[in-house]
C-alpha cells in the first residue's frame, strides 16, 4: 500500500464469481422451463446497468419487467408472476451446491482478525448465496443487494450505500470484485478502492491490485500497523 492512500478499514466483497465460480450451464439447467425468460432477464439486466439509477427496488423491478414482457411477447400478469417466480430462485440455481474458491474463508478470517471490516455488495441479496456456500457464519457487518437502491454496478450509489452503513470514508473501504466493468469502474467512481480477482488472467486493470488466486495472506497489505 503505498503512502498516498489512507488506511484500509473494511472490505466490500462482491459475490457471484469472486467468492465462487458461476457454473453458468448449470444455472441454465436449473431454470431450464424459464430458460428464454432467464436469457431475457439477463439482457435485460445488463441494459440497466447502463441507465441511471431509479428511485427504488420496485421501480427497478418494473423496468426489469418493461424490458423482458414485450421480448418474449408475454401476457403483463403471466410475466409479473414468471419474473417473480425466476428472481426468487436464482439465488439457489446460482450457488446451491457450490463451494467458495479454495482460500477464501482463510483470507477473510485473517483480515477480520487483523481489524479489517467484512461487508458483501452484490446486484441482488447476498444473504441467500453466502447461506448456500456455508459463508453465512463469517463475521460479517454489512450486506447490500445494489437492486435495493433501483439499480446495479457500476452505479455508484450501491457502493456509497456499503459506506455509508459502515459509517466509514470511501476511500477506506477496498471493493474486491471480478468485473472490470462492474465492479472496478463503479469502486473507484464511488470514491472507494478496488482490488479485481482475475482467475482468468486477463490483463491490465485499473484497479489497485489483481490476483489470480485467493490466500491467507492476500490482505496482508491493507492490514492495520
Amino acid at each position: 500500500m503505498t503512502s498516498e492512500l489512507p488506511p484500509a478499514a473494511a472490505l466490500s466483497l462482491d459475490v457471484d464469481g469472486t467468492l465462487y465460480r458461476v457454473r453458468r450451464v448449470r444455472v441454465a439447467w436449473r431454470l431450464r422451463e424459464d430458460r428464454g425468460l432467464l436469457v431475457a432477464l439477463l439482457a435485460a439486466r445488463e441494459k440497466i446497468r447502463r441507465e441511471p439509477p431509479l428511485r427504488d427496488g420496485a421501480a427497478l423491478e418494473e423496468r426489469e419487467f418493461e424490458l423482458v414482457a414485450p421480448a418474449l411477447a408475454l401476457d403483463p400478469d403471466e410475466a409479473r408472476v414468471r419474473l417473480s417466480r425466476l428472481r426468487h430462485r436464482l439465488p439457489e440455481a446460482l450457488a446451491r451446491g457450490m463451494h467458495p474458491h479454495p482460500g477464501v474463508r482463510a483470507a477473510l478470517e485473517a483480515a477480520h482478525a487483523r481489524g479489517l471490516r467484512l461487508a458483501t455488495l452484490s446486484d441482488f441479496d447476498p444473504v441467500p448465496k453466502l447461506r448456500f456456500l456455508g459463508l453465512d457464519d463469517l463475521p460479517w457487518s454489512v450486506h447490500v443487494g445494489a437492486d435495493v437502491v433501483g439499480t446495479f454496478k457500476p452505479q455508484p450509489a450501491p457502493f456509497r450505500r456499503v459506506a455509508q452503513l459502515l459509517d466509514l470514508s470511501p476511500e477506506t473501504v477496498v471493493h474486491v470484485g471480478d468485473r472490470e466493468d462492474a465492479d472496478v469502474v463503479g469502486a473507484l467512481e464511488a470514491g472507494l478502492r478496488a482490488w479485481r480477482f482475475d482467475r482468468e488472467r486477463q490483463g491490465r486493470s485499473a484497479a489497485e491490485k489483481t490476483f489470480s488466486t485467493w490466500r491467507l495472506d492476500l490482505f496482508a497489505p491493507l492490514f492495520p500497523p
